[in-house]
């Protein structure tokens, strides 16, 4: 019987680790690479050509849907998305009849993830589907964010910035603060592209920036409730490619 050749994709050892566990586990697949990074798997990806490809949304550098833009001409394969979060993408998935897995999930969700993208017929069109995912995630109004069993649900237009404090994160908004426990990290996996990191402690919304001072050294900026931030050197050039 054909064995479906696999590439898995994940940047967290833990995951990656229990994802291969995963695929040996199961009889149709066949695993022939693995990747802890967007510029390892468009390596591999390109060079092995899947059959399937089981793809991590939030990369540490780049989105599942940045690095399909890059191989959409090289890549003709099916996909099962794995993401910890579901407010932006899983809609779009469904409306695809394409397959995702949410983490913590099981060798029996797994196995039958595997079971439904393996018995279609057609392969995903990714154009539509990076497209899709896109006009979703620039739409969205309201961010989930969660804290253990709960969720909070924000305007994504009010908030200005989230500031780090411990184990916690402030959320200021146009006219209120939250506190929930979730680490900047893990915000960096859920929040929408127009959130950038700028240094070990904040996250800002770059629609809300009121001054920017830049030189050749340093960079700083001012939010609508007068308080300034410096761009540390670490996320400087990131940032300054996203705001521009």
């Amino acid at each position: 019987m054909k064995k479906f050749r696999t590439i898995a994709v994940d940047d967290e050892a833990p995951a990656l680790r229990r994802l291969l566990k995963m695929i040996e586990e199961n009889t149709d697949l066949q695993l022939i690479a693995s990747a802890k990074s967007a510029s390892e798997a468009k390596e591999v990806i390109i060079e092995l050509k899947p059959d399937i490809l089981l793809l991590d949304i939030q990369l540490k550098d780049a989105t599942a849907f940045e690095l399909l833009s890059e191989i959409k001409n090289d890549f003709s394969g099916k996909i099962i998305f794995i993401t910890a979060y579901d407010q932006y993408a899983v809609k779009a998935f469904e409306y695809e009849a394409i397959d995702y897995l949410l983490k913590p999930y099981s060798q029996e969700r797994f196995d039958i993830a595997i079971n439904r993208i393996i018995s279609k017929n057609e392969f995903p069109d990714l154009s539509k589907l990076i497209e899709i995912f896109q006009e979703k995630q620039n739409s969205s109004k309201s961010l989930m964010i969660p804290e253990g069993n709960k969720n909070y649900f924000l305007e994504s237009e009010k908030l200005h910035y989230v500031s780090a404090d411990g184990y916690y994160s402030n959320f200021i908004m146009e006219n209120e603060r939250k506190m929930i426990r979730i680490s900047l990290k893990k915000l960096e996996e859920i929040l929408p592209e127009n959130f950038i990191r700028i240094n070990k402690s904040i996250i800002i919304n770059k629609n809300f920036i009121v001054e920017l001072i830049s030189n050749k050294s340093s960079s700083k900026l001012t939010m609508p409730d007068g308080n300034e931030f410096d761009v540390s050197d670490k996320y400087l050039e990131e940032f300054m490619r996203l705001i521009h």
